[in-house]
């Protein structure tokens, strides 16, 4: 081999060896481009991925808080209930009491950490006891239970499993309060019986009067007219009792505050009163006394209720008054309080009676109301208005020597103070 054909060898594989150190430097290149990208995607899926955890981390962060606001809601709403919740396990283990359940079993907070609950009492057996029946039973359990002067309902109510049917995972006992409504049902029935009581006593006497009036002929002239007489007072006495009954309705029915009432001229209606009741009081020799001293206006107020409210309370004061005796009406305006006394020289209520005399159909002697016309609703009317006026009332007096009772009203849309 001649030495031009050696070195056209030796450049032949040079030249190859550069080609191929290039293709080996341009596939490392691609390798390293690909190798960058792919750390890149990488990158970005890694960054893309903690993103996302974030995301989770705070949806369940806020589904925490969310629970945690859940759990102090239903807490708080637990708590503030006024009635009794108290919940038992299958095997009778008590797990959940709120706060009005404890005061009305008389349990204290520490009640899951003793074991032995016995010493509650008979209210907390009960309840317990009920809730075991109820349990067993597999049926609703409801028992009436009274302690001291309250009577309370237990309600036992099956805790079924939500997800197995005919498994019953507990008992939850209801306790309420119902001495309010036992006692509003009480006064609801009597009110019933002496509504029907004040109806009958005069329908009975107008009824057999009437009949006597059908034999006109066999009957006396001073009959005939006792007859009549007895029928149109029965009828004035009927007339009366459906209008006091119907403005308790209407004082029964106002809900809370009345607005936009007009000013009320206090002296022209105590005037009216007063000249209305002035034959009633000639007749039975009762003085009328006004001393009155109000600014107009100042008194903002339903004027027929108003009214009544005085006009019951002067008319008693006649009525059940002695021969010669007196009724006196004071009223003052003194800043935001309108005060009104009206007093009388009568027999007076002894103190057993005070509390009450303002219930419905009340009546401290059944003999001198029946010889006034008297059915205790007047007083009642009284307490209702002044009530409704956001006053108050109170009566000062003692047997024979006369009654005072004392009306406080707010003025300018204020409240009475203690």
């Amino acid at each position: 081999m001649s030495k031009i054909d050696r070195i056209m060898t030796i450049g032949l594989v040079i030249f190859w060896l550069v080609v191929l150190v290039l293709i080996l430097f341009c596939v490392l290149i691609r390798e390293y481009l690909y190798f960058k990208n792919y750390i890149s995607e990488l990158e970005k899926r890694n960054q893309k991925l903690e993103t996302e955890i974030a995301a989770r981390e705070k949806r369940l962060r806020d589904m925490r808080a969310s629970d945690d606001d859940r759990f102090n809601y239903f807490n708080a709403v637990f708590a503030a209930m006024k009635d009794g919740i108290v919940v038992f396990k299958d095997d009778g283990e008590l797990v959940l009491v709120n706060r009005a359940a404890r005061a009305f079993l008389h349990i204290d907070k520490h009640i899951f950490f003793k074991s032995d609950k016995s010493s509650y009492g008979a209210f907390y057996g009960l309840v317990s006891d009920v809730c075991r029946q109820a349990f067993e039973s597999a049926t609703e359990r409801r028992v009436e239970f009274q302690e001291g002067d309250r009577i309370f309902e237990v309600s036992a109510l099956l805790i079924p499993d939500r997800y197995q049917k005919g498994i019953c995972l507990g008992v939850m006992a209801v306790v309420i309060d119902v001495t309010e409504a036992r006692r509003l049902e009480a006064r609801r029935k009597e009110f019933v019986s002496n509504v029907s009581h004040e109806f009958r006593t005069p329908m009975t006497l107008i009824s057999g009067y009437a009949e006597m009036l059908r034999m006109w002929d066999e009957v006396t002239k001073e009959e005939r007219t006792k007859a009549l007489d007895v029928i149109e007072q029965e009828t004035k006495r009927l007339k009366k009792l459906v209008s006091e009954l119907l403005t308790l309705s209407r004082l029964d029915r106002q809900e809370g505050e009345e607005r936009n009432l007009p000013f009320v001229d206090v002296e022209a209606v105590i005037e009216q009163i007063l000249w209305s009741l002035e034959d009633m009081a000639n007749k039975r020799r009762v003085e009328l006394v006004s001393d009155v001293e109000v600014d107009y206006p100042v008194l903002r107020a339903n004027e027929q209720f108003f009214y009544q409210m005085l006009l019951n309370l002067i008319e008693n004061g006649i009525k059940y008054n002695r021969e010669q005796g007196r009724v006196k009406v004071w009223a003052r305006n003194d800043g935001n309080v309108l005060r009104i006394t009206v007093s009388d020289s009568g027999r007076g209520i002894e103190e057993k009676h005070q509390e009450r005399i303002f219930d419905r159909f009340y009546r401290i002697d059944e003999d001198r109301n029946s010889r006034h016309g008297g059915n205790g609703i007047g007083l009642s009317i009284v307490s209702s208005v002044v009530e409704q006026m956001r006053g108050r009332i109170r009566v000062e007096s003692r047997p024979g020597e006369g009654s005072e009772f004392k009306i406080e009203l707010p003025l300018n849309g204020g409240t009475l103070g203690g």
